[in-house]
């Protein structure tokens, strides 16, 4: 069975107002829809909220080169695909950084996604865009964007199933060559080396992505190619404390998708695993010939694969009369 026909695959640039922390004027959160193309919109579809890390915009999801783009993959394979900027970070606002707290950046991004998420069950969110009634909701953070998102879920319940794209629950490490990993604090990081996969060969296109990667300024941004920010949200430094967000990964009580790469900021997958002490459903994923920026490792599509599997599996597991699970 079909659902409403949506004439091309359709990306929608919008901007959601959320309430401001200190009571004034609204701040807005950005973020962009991805649906799929005609005919591949089934009934109830389901959405797949997806947050980027630090010094990345949601442009990380849709890389502008032809097989870069996550959010096209998962559009294709029949999700509705909502990236979204963090307060403080891309275009969405940005507040002073004493605002922009984690649990502050979490609340904005909850009543963003529910906006958006209410907007196409109206028919509202465009012209063009028809009613989507949407089935199970899951959501996906890379880096801190997975801090984010384990405080949306713990504090709002905003997914029917969370996946963490290299996102430590336990206490972000930032592996060094040849050594013991540290922390991000240690000197003499080579970061390039932490966020991207050079070992093997890769395409051109794939090489000078990374190029410009790097070249923009590692992890602090002095340029912002189109999938950056110059701008970070103020809970950023306190992010990479163990146990930052220890006591939000231990309420999570949906399915959890542990995803990283062979080269990552996580833990040992057991270590992160015993910090989800009230997940219904747990699975990791390890992926070869990739470090921390996922979407440019010439392994990616293994990762958004398994992810389509993540959520095919939390529609599995969403209630049989059609209510999503955090609608019970």
């Amino acid at each position: 069975m079909k659902g409403p026909s949506i004439p091309n695959a359709a990306s929608v640039d919008v901007r959601i107002p959320v309430p401001s922390a200190n009571g004034g004027r609204p701040w807005e959160i950005a973020a962009s829809v991805h649906l799929p193309a005609v005919g591949a919109l089934a009934a109830r579809p389901p959405a797949l909220v997806v947050i980027p890390g630090g010094g990345y915009s949601r442009r990380y999801f849709d890389l502008a080169r032809p097989g870069y783009s996550q959010a096209a993959h998962h559009a294709r394979s029949g999700a509705v695909v909502v990236a979204i900027d963090h307060l403080g970070a891309g275009d969405s606002s940005v507040p002073p950084l004493q605002l922009t707290t984690l649990p502050a950046v979490a609340t904005a991004g909850h009543a963003a996604v529910t906006a958006v998420l209410g907007r196409l069950r109206e028919g509202t969110l465009a012209p063009g865009i028809p009613p989507v009634e949407l089935g199970a909701v899951a959501g996906a953070g890379h880096s801190i964007g997975g801090q984010v998102l384990a405080v949306m879920q713990s504090g709002h319940r905003t997914f029917d199933g969370v996946a963490m794209l290299g996102s430590s629950l336990v206490g972000t490490t930032i592996p060094a060559r040849g050594g013991a990993p540290g922390d991000a604090e240690t000197a003499g990081i080579d970061w390039g080396w932490a966020f991207h996969w050079r070992e093997t060969p890769v395409p051109p296109e794939l090489a000078a992505l990374i190029a410009a990667d790097i070249a923009a300024g590692l992890p602090t941004r002095q340029t912002a190619p189109e999938w950056a920010t110059l701008s970070y949200p103020g809970f950023v430094p306190a992010s990479v404390l163990p146990g930052a967000v220890a006591d939000e990964a231990a309420r999570i009580d949906v399915p959890v998708l542990l995803a990283s790469g062979e080269r990552d900021v996580c833990r040992p997958p057991a270590e992160e695993v015993a910090a989800l002490k009230a997940a219904t459903d747990i699975s990791v994923l390890v992926v070869p010939q990739m470090a921390h920026m996922h979407n440019f490792a010439a392994t990616r599509t293994l990762m958004w694969e398994r992810l389509d599997e993540f959520v095919a599996h939390v529609t599995r597991c969403s209630a049989p009369d059609g209510r999503r699970v955090t609608d019970r």
